[in-house]
C-alpha cells in the first residue's frame, strides 16, 4: 500500500510538471504509457489530433491524479509553453507510442507463427497465445524472487520453485501447441482449452439420455472420488486431483449450455 502510495505521488507530480512546462502532446502520450500499456487505446488518442486528444489525455491525467481537469488545463494555459503554441500554429503529428516488450513479443510470435493472422485460425489459439506471453512474464518476474527466498524456509523454496517450473512448463506446452499447428495444420489438443473444445464436440453429438446420464451419475461420482482424493493427506499429487475437478465441472457447465439449447432444461 505505502509503494501504492509513492506511484501515485510520483504520477501527480510528474503530470503536474508536464503540465507546468507546456502540456506537450508528445511528452503527454508517452507519460501516460508509464501507467498505462494499453497501446491501442493511446494510438485511438493519438488518432484524434492534438485538439481532441488533449482533451481525452487531460481526463486520464485528472481521472489518475484526481487533480480536476480545469486545473491542468489551467495549468498549460498559464505556462505558454510548446503545448499552446502548438495549438495556436499548427497541430504536430505525435509519434507513434513507444510499443512494450509484451507488443514486442506479440510481433514476434505472429512473425514466427503466420497462422494466427488467418480467419480459419482455431480461436483457442488465441488463448494460447495470450498464455504463453503470461507465463512467460510469470517465469521471469518469479524467477527473480530466488534471490529474497530464506533458504532456511523449505516450504517456501519448494512453493518459490514450483511456481517458477509451473511458469516454465506452462510456457512449453503452449510452445508446442503453436508449434504443432504449424508444421501439421491441426491443434496438438493437450492444453485444456482445446480439451473443452473436444468435450464439447463430443457432447454434443451424445443423445439426451447420455448427456443426462452424464450430469447425474457419471460426473458427481467422479467428483466424490476426486474430493476424497484431495482430503486424503497421503495423495501425492493433488494438483493432478484439483486439475480433474476443474474438468469435471467445465463438463457440467458444457452439458448444461447443450441441454439447455435442447430444451432440457
Amino acid at each position: 500500500m505505502q509503494f501504492y502510495r509513492m506511484e501515485m505521488i510520483n504520477i501527480k507530480e510528474r503530470v503536474i510538471e508536464w503540465a507546468q512546462s507546456g502540456g506537450d502532446f508528445r511528452d503527454g502520450l508517452s507519460l501516460f504509457l508509464t501507467f498505462n500499456r494499453n497501446v491501442f487505446y493511446v494510438r485511438n488518442i493519438e488518432a484524434k489530433g492534438v485538439t481532441r486528444g488533449m482533451e481525452t489525455l487531460v481526463s486520464e491525467f485528472a481521472i489518475k491524479t484526481k487533480i480536476a481537469a480545469g486545473v491542468i488545463h489551467e495549468m498549460i494555459r498559464n505556462s505558454g509553453g510548446p503545448q499552446k503554441r502548438a495549438q495556436i500554429i499548427a497541430p504536430q503529428p505525435a509519434p507513434r507510442p513507444i510499443i512494450s516488450e509484451r507488443e514486442k513479443r506479440t510481433i514476434k510470435l505472429r512473425e514466427e507463427f503466420p497462422f494466427l493472422g488467418n480467419k480459419d485460425c482455431p480461436d483457442e489459439m488465441a488463448i494460447v497465445v495470450n498464455k504463453m506471453l503470461t507465463a512467460y512474464d510469470d517465469y521471469r518476474g518469479k524467477r527473480e524472487r530466488l534471490y529474497e527466498v530464506n533458504v532456511n524456509d523449505r516450504e517456501q523454496c519448494y512453493q518459490t520453485a514450483r511456481e517458477i517450473l509451473d511458469a516454465y512448463i506452462l510456457n512449453r506446452q503452449c510452445w508446442d501447441e503453436l508449434n504443432h499447428y504449424k508444421i501439421h495444420g491441426n491443434a496438438l489438443g493437450k492444453m485444456p482449452e482445446f480439451k473443452i473444445s473436444n468435450m464439447r464436440q463430443k457432447y454434443s453429438k451424445m443423445n439426451t439420455v447420455k448427456l443426462v446420464k452424464m450430469l447425474n451419475v457419471n460426473i458427481p461420482r467422479r467428483m466424490t472420488y476426486n474430493k476424497k482424493e484431495l482430503n486424503n493427506s497421503d495423495s501425492a499429487n493433488k494438483d493432478d486431483t484439483r486439475k480433474r475437478m476443474a474438468m469435471c465441472r467445465e463438463e457440467t457447465k458444457l452439458i448444461k449450455e447443450i441441454l439447455k439449447k435442447r430444451g432440457e432444461l
